[in-house]
C-alpha cells in the first residue's frame, strides 16, 4: 500500500481515505492486505485531496470525518465537487445502522462502524460499492446517448431542458428550443426500408451538428433525437442580440443546411422538413409551456406546406384550446359505469405460471365502441377526472383480486397505474386505505405501478405518500423504467418491489446492442437492489429467449396474452396459457 502522492496504474481501483487521525489508516491497512486490484491514499484535508483529485482518478472515498448530519451533507457536497461520481463510504467510530439511512440521504453510499470493522466486510463493501457504481454509471451513459447518431437521446434531452431553463432563469439569459423532423419520412421508410431510413437520419444529424458548429454558439449548445426523424436543439441567443430577429435569421439558415438532397437507394432525393420554435422566457418559463408551445410550432409549420419554420404566438395556443370531442363524454362514462377493466397476465419465466396481471383501462362507448386508454387518458389527466378514474381502478381490481383469491385462482398480485396527477390529492393515502377498509382486499396482493414522472413530481410528498401506503402492505413497482429521470438514490430510498423495462428497449432487444445492454444492465441493477424485473411487450420467441437467457424474473406481451376482461383471465387462471 502507498500513502504518498505517486502514479497509480489506471487498470487498479485507487482508493482514498479522507482522515485527520492516523489510527483509521493503521487499521485498514490491516484489513486491506496488498492487492493488485487496490491503491490506498491517506489525506488529511481537503486542500491535499483537490490536489490528488486533479492529479490522479479517484474510484473510492472512504471518509472519517466526525459531525453531525448537517455538517456530512456540506462536507459531501464539496467532496462531489473535487471528486464528481465518486461514491463514498462513511467510517463511523461505533454502530451506524441508524445513521446509515440518513447519510445515505446525503449523498453517502453507505456506512461501517469501526469498532466492528473486519477485514471480510470491508472488501466486500468496497466491491458492492464500486461494482453497483459502476453499472449505475454503465445504464447512464446508455440511457443518455442515442445508438444510431451518438446524440443525445430523449430522457438526456428532458433533463438538459429542464437544467438549463434553470439557469436561464440564474443568468437572465435567453434559450432557444428548436424541434425539426423531415416531411414525408414514414412514406420514405415505408418504400425504402428501415435501412435507408437510419441512413437519412444520420444525414440529419450530421447536418444539424454542422449547424451548430457554423452557428458561432458559445459551445453549450445541445443537440438531441427525440425518435424517428426528430430531433431537438438547444440554443443560447448572445446577449447583444435582438431575440426575435436573431431566432428568425438562424432559423433560415438551418432550412437552407437541410435543403440538400439525401441519396437513397443511388438517387438523390430531396426530404424537405419543417420546424417550429420558441424561446424562453419569452414563450414560457417551464418544460412542460415550452414543449408544448413548440408542439404546436411545429404543427403550424407541417400544416403550411412543408419545408417551413414557424415560431410560436399566442394564437396557435388558442386554436388549440379547441376542446376534444371525447372530454365532454369522460365525465359521464365514469357516471354511467361505462369504464371496465382488462387484465394482462404476468408470467414467471422460472415456472411458466401466470403469477399476476396488469390492470388496463377500457371505455365502453355508446357511440364508438370500445376505446383505448391512448384516446382518453391524456384528456383525463389534463381535466383533472384521471383521480376518481383512478381510485375507480383501484376499487374494481380490488374486487377483482378478492374474487380471484377466494377461488383459489390467483396468489400472486394486481397491478394498478397511479397516475402523478393522483399524487396532488392530499387524501391519496387516506382514499386508498378506506378503499381496502371497505372492500376488504388484502393489501399485500395489489401493486401500485408508478410512473417515473409521478416520482419526480413532487418528491417529498411523493415519498411520504409511498410510505404510508407500504405501511398498509402494498407493494410497489416502476413502470417503463430506463426512458425517464429514475434516481438511483432514490430507487434505494423507496419501498419499490419491481422494476419494469420498457417495451421500446424490448422491441430491439435482439436487433439492436444498445438496448440488449440497457436490458442486462436493468436486470443485473435490479437484482443487485434485490428487486424483481418484469419486462414488457414481449411479442417474439426471440425476446423470451433473450429474457430466459439474461434471468428475467417476469415477462408480459402479446406473446401470451393481449388486456383480457375479467372472465377470460380467470378462464386462463383455471386452464392455463394456451
Amino acid at each position: 500500500m502507498h500513502s504518498a502522492l505517486g502514479e497509480y496504474p489506471e487498470t487498479e481501483f485507487q482508493l482514498v481515505l479522507l482522515d485527520r487521525q492516523e489510527a483509521t489508516r493503521t487499521l485498514l491497512e490491516e484489513l486491506l492486505p496488498l492487492q493488485q486490484e487496490y491503491r490506498f491514499s491517506h489525506l488529511r484535508g481537503l486542500d491535499p485531496l483537490r490536489l490528488f483529485a486533479s492529479r490522479h482518478r479517484v474510484d473510492l472515498l472512504l471518509l472519517h470525518w466526525p459531525g453531525d448530519l448537517h455538517q456530512y451533507r456540506q462536507l459531501i457536497e464539496q467532496l462531489q465537487q473535487y471528486c464528481p461520481d465518486c461514491p463514498i463510504i462513511v467510517l463511523e467510530s461505533s454502530a451506524c445502522d441508524t445513521r446509515s439511512e440518513l447519510l445515505q440521504a446525503v449523498g453517502a453510499s453507505d456506512c461501517l462502524p469501526l469498532a466492528t470493522l473486519s477485514g471480510p466486510l470491508l472488501q466486500r463493501a468496497i466491491r458492492y460499492t464500486l461494482r453497483h457504481h459502476r453499472q449505475a454509471a454503465e445504464i447512464r451513459q446508455l440511457r443518455q446517448a442515442d445508438p444510431l447518431t451518438e446524440v443525445g437521446n430523449r430522457p438526456f434531452f428532458y433533463r438538459q431542458l429542464a437544467a438549463r431553463l434553470a439557469q436561464s432563469r440564474q443568468e437572465n439569459r435567453t434559450l432557444a428550443l428548436i424541434y425539426v423532423d423531415l416531411d414525408g419520412f414514414s412514406k420514405l421508410n415505408r418504400r425504402f426500408g428501415h435501412s435507408a431510413g437510419d441512413t437519412v437520419v444520420r444525414e440529419l444529424s450530421q447536418r444539424l451538428k454542422e449547424t451548430l458548429v457554423s452557428g458561432q454558439t458559445t459551445g453549450r449548445d445541445l443537440l438531441a433525437r427525440l425518435g424517428g426523424d426528430e430531433f431537438a436543439l438547444l440554443l443560447w441567443l448572445p446577449p447583444d442580440q435582438q431575440p426575435v430577429s436573431w431566432l428568425r435569421q438562424r432559423l433560415q439558415q438551418l432550412l437552407q443546411r437541410l435543403a440538400p438532397p439525401y441519396r437513397i437507394d443511388g438517387n438523390e432525393r430531396l426530404l424537405a422538413c419543417s420546424i417550429g420554435a420558441v424561446l424562453a422566457p419569452l414563450h414560457g418559463r417551464s418544460v412542460d409551456a415550452l414543449l408544448r408551445r413548440v408542439g404546436l410550432a411545429h404543427t403550424a409549420a407541417k400544416q403550411q406546406h412543408g419545408g417551413s419554420y414557424r415560431t410560436f404566438t399566442p394564437t396557435l395556443e388558442e386554436s388549440a384550446a379547441a376542446p376534444s370531442a371525447l372530454e365532454p363524454d369522460i365525465f359521464t362514462a365514469l357516471r354511467a359505469e361505462q369504464f371496465v377493466l382488462h387484465y394482462q397476465p404476468r408470467i414467471e419465466l422460472c415456472s411458466g405460471r401466470i403469477v399476476g396481471a396488469e390492470a388496463l383501462m377500457r371505455w365502453h362507448h355508446p357511440q364508438q365502441g370500445l376505446i383505448m386508454p391512448d384516446r382518453f387518458i391524456p384528456l383525463a389527466e389534463r381535466n383533472g377526472l384521471i383521480v376518481p378514474m383512478g381510485y375507480w381502478a383501484i376499487h374494481n381490481a380490488g374486487k377483482a383480486l378478492m374474487k380471484l383469491r377466494l377461488h383459489g385462482r390467483l396468489d400472486g398480485r394486481i397491478g394498478v397505474n397511479l397516475s402523478f396527477r393522483q399524487f396532488r390529492d392530499a387524501q391519496l393515502a387516506a382514499t386508498i386505505g378506506r378503499i381496502i377498509d371497505q372492500e376488504q382486499i388484502d393489501p399485500r396482493a395489489l401493486e401500485l405501478e408508478l410512473t417515473e414522472s409521478a416520482l419526480f413530481s413532487d418528491e417529498h410528498h411523493v415519498r411520504s405518500c409511498i410510505e404510508q401506503l407500504h405501511r398498509l402492505g402494498i407493494a410497489f413497482s416502476l413502470d417503463d423504467f430506463g426512458t425517464g429521470y429514475s434516481s438511483f438514490a432514490l430507487l434505494q430510498k423507496l419501498p419499490i418491489h419491481t422494476l419494469k423495462i420498457d417495451r421500446s428497449f424490448i422491441r430491439n432487444v435482439t436487433d439492436n446492442p444498445d438496448d440488449a445492454e440497457i436490458v442486462r444492465a436493468i436486470i443485473n441493477l435490479a437484482h443487485n437492489l434485490e428487486m424483481v424485473v418484469i419486462a414488457e411487450g414481449v411479442e417474439t420467441e426471440a425476446q423470451l429467449n433473450f429474457l430466459q437467457q439474461h434471468g428475467c424474473d417476469q415477462v408480459q406481451g402479446f406473446l401470451f396474452s393481449p388486456a383480457v376482461p375479467l372472465e377470460s383471465f380467470e378462464q386462463m387462471l383455471e386452464r392455463g396459457l394456451p
